[in-house]
């Protein structure tokens, strides 16, 4: 499996912090530098309610943090009885090093004193750069690595941006020769089922562009070739496409003839965080999917269900269950399900071993997909099937989100910008 962070070079750069980003924290006290010394294997997620041990187990030594600009965070954890003083959180901004990929500098950026609030510490901080940024965090006491426990993590963060939002339907290549209803009324009711499911937020319109009119790179997609993501492109997300000019924060969704890997319907990435353009700006959708007896045309009902899933996945939500297949793509198996009290989880599924048959997530990317199985499981039988993040199409009747889950989407809006 693929490190995120293998190493660290280069020298901690004190005097140049400020240029760097523009950051405002709690009280600073001069305190021994602790570099993370655990190669920063796990990964934090802002409103990512997922009990996450891997994280918990690994925050003293280092963890590393996806922030978003112009926004307030927190990073708690339950108080140790047995230690009286809380540790200090010290936070470094990364910097991918260009002639060594999966390596990073770092730059200190401050100490973080705690407060007490039921129980737990609370480290407060906030960033007013002008990008997503990737930062790490280790926690000192008495000169070294804070020996106490560091239970339920929880990074918690919110924006301030609009809760309004545009929808982009990319049509890529031939995919309406295969279809028996026409783009048009497809957009017209993804747009509708939009509105009813997310309902925390405000859905302004829904554009409809075709790949082969974009202004520079309309003639790589010709509109008489079906494309197949993954295998026409190394980028199965397609997200040169993302970021479609004019409407450049819009929420772009790349509508492929099929995707390659079996059995999957769409992808997106997981807490994506990026309504632009770049990596993990869309959110991919098959019309057909690839079965072991060949391609199988999806219904509307389907690609809308996959669209709305696999852009809760972008919005940061999880499976209800988790698959072996999300568990083997993060490389952490502390978690098993996404953390709401709202939204049971399904012990059968998650003990079936269902996996993707043919490939597996990438582990960098944290892309997420929306599946076809054969599994053995009885699906009707678990609790959370008709949620809208269930792992699986399960071919029931979708039952949308949860408030809980509602809510984590709002917040998410609000955090990404646009």
């Amino acid at each position: 499996m693929k490190k995120i962070c293998k190493n660290f070079v280069g020298l901690i750069c004190l005097l140049i912090a400020a240029f760097l980003c523009s950051c405002t924290f709690g009280p600073e006290d001069e305190e021994t530098l602790l570099l993370p010394d655990n190669g920063l294997r796990f990964r934090a997620f802002p409103n990512d309610m997922a009990k996450n041990d891997s994280i918990s187990a690994n925050l003293a030594h280092g963890i590393t943090m996806i922030v978003h600009p112009q926004a307030s965070y927190e990073l708690s954890f339950d108080i140790d009885p047995t230690i009286s003083k809380a540790p200090t959180l010290q936070l470094f901004k990364t910097f991918p090093t260009p002639d060594r990929p999966g390596y990073y500098s770092l730059v200190k950026l401050n100490n973080v004193k705690a407060s007490v609030d039921s129980g737990r510490y609370v480290y407060r901080f906030s960033c007013e750069g002008n990008s997503k940024a990737l930062w790490a965090a280790t926690l000192e006491q008495n000169d070294t690595y804070y020996l106490g426990s560091t239970k339920n993590v929880r990074l918690t963060g919110e924006g301030s941006y609009s809760d309004h939002m545009s929808l982009n339907l990319v049509v890529v290549g031939d995919v309406e020769s295969y279809l028996t209803f026409s783009v048009d009324e497809l957009a017209s009711d993804l747009l509708a089922a939009f509105r009813k499911n997310y309902k925390t937020i405000t859905i302004d319109t829904i554009h409809v562009r075709y790949a082969n009119e974009h202004p520079t790179l309309g003639h790589k997609f010709p509109l008489s070739e079906p494309w197949i993501a993954g295998w026409s492109s190394d980028d199965i997300l397609v997200s040169e496409l993302g970021g479609w000019p004019g409407i450049e924060n819009a929420l772009d969704m790349v509508f492929v003839h099929s995707i390659i890997d079996e059995g999957v319907l769409g992808y997106a990435n997981l807490f994506s965080g990026n309504m632009g353009s770049g990596d993990g700006s869309t959110v991919v959708l098959g019309a057909l999917v690839n079965s072991p007896l060949g391609l199988n045309v999806l219904n509307k009902s389907e690609i809308i269900e996959t669209a709305i899933h696999e852009t809760g996945h972008f919005f940061g939500l999880r499976h209800t269950t988790s698959t072996r297949g999300d568990m083997k793509a993060w490389g952490d198996y502390s978690v098993i399900e996404d953390g709401f009290t709202d939204t049971p989880y399904c012990e059968k599924l998650l003990a079936s071993g269902l996996l993707k048959s043919q490939s597996e997530y990438d582990v960098v990317d944290w892309k997420m997909p929306r599946i076809r199985t054969a599994s053995k499981v009885d699906l009707k039988s678990c609790e959370d099937v008709s949620n809208i993040m269930f792992p699986t199409d399960a071919e029931l009747e979708n039952a949308g989100f949860s408030e809980q889950q509602l809510a984590t989407l709002r917040a998410s809006l609000m955090l990404y910008p646009h």
